[in-house]
């Protein structure tokens, strides 16, 4: 099993992956990307970081597994339970009653998020009345989140913690079904979703502009050029009066494209896109 691996070994990995995949991983942050390394090293059986680049040089590891393993899944279900009563009692109840409304969630993994944002929506009554469109780094995870996900009793239990200080209208239990002392989702909370593959959010074309873009705790993990890129391409894509959720640990003041924002909730870092 493979503990560490060092710079050196990382840059020859990222390297493999752009000659290979074509996705450049350089301007991720480093501890975040080689924990994340070490795991995939790890879970595809390599005995080293050379090793490792080897194979996917060769295409021993496709693409989708890769990205599947590498992706960050750190999070839980009504993570920051005070921004969900906010979606909950203001801002949702206000994009639902525009007409096409539509709310674009990018780089969705695990679906703790989405699902928690379907919870909402099907507890204040706007299945129908708001469309998601929920983009994936992976088929894997398209296919994982089409079936309900697979969470662990630890997550499930905090997630319960979460939802009871959210203030829901039932008990969160009634949203998922139990397969050998896993949590899987009922599927039934995404009829108002649409999945999709993004294997890389900046080369995402979304057809239209969205009344909500909500990308929450992924800003960490990007150094400054990528972090300013990613945020300018959420910002495009909302419409003019749409809000953008970040994380409330997250921030937009180093990206010149948070001009054209204004913030409404600064405790739970919603922003609103300006008229002018």
């Amino acid at each position: 099993m493979v503990d560490n691996i060092g710079i050196v070994d990382t840059r020859n990995i990222i390297s493999a992956v752009t000659d290979t995949y074509g996705i450049d991983l350089s301007d991720y942050t480093f501890t975040i990307l080689k924990r994340r390394l070490i795991h995939a090293i790890n879970t595809f059986g390599s005995h080293s970081a050379d090793d490792f680049a080897d194979k996917i040089r060769r295409k021993v590891i496709a693409l989708d597994d890769f990205l599947f393993t590498v992706s960050l899944e750190v999070t839980e279900f009504f993570r920051d339970p005070s921004l969900w009563r906010e979606l909950r009692d203001k801002y949702l109840s206000e994009i639902s009653r525009a007409a096409d409304s539509r709310i674009w969630m990018p780089n969705v993994t695990s679906g703790d998020e989405l699902f928690s944002l379907a919870i909402v929506m099907n507890e204040g009554g706007l299945q129908g009345k708001i469309k998601i469109d929920a983009s994936c780094p992976s088929q894997k995870h398209v296919e994982l989140v089409k079936k309900g996900g697979n969470y662990d009793q630890k997550k499930i239990e905090v997630s319960e913690a979460n939802y009871t200080r959210y203030v829901g209208k039932t008990q969160f239990a009634s949203y998922y079904t139990l397969s050998d002392n896993r949590a899987i989702m009922k599927p039934t909370l995404l009829n108002d979703v649409t999945l999709d593959v993004q294997t890389d959010i900046l080369n995402a074309s979304p057809s239209k502009k969205y009344k909500m873009v909500i990308y929450r705790n992924k800003l960490l993990q990007f150094n400054i050029p990528l972090y300013d890129k990613v945020i300018r391409k959420l910002v495009d894509s909302l419409e003019i009066g749409g809000y953008l959720v970040i994380g409330n640990m997250e921030t937009l003041e180093y990206s010149e494209a948070s001009k054209k924002l204004q913030i409404v909730n600064a405790n739970e870092k919603i922003y609103k896109k300006r008229v002018d």
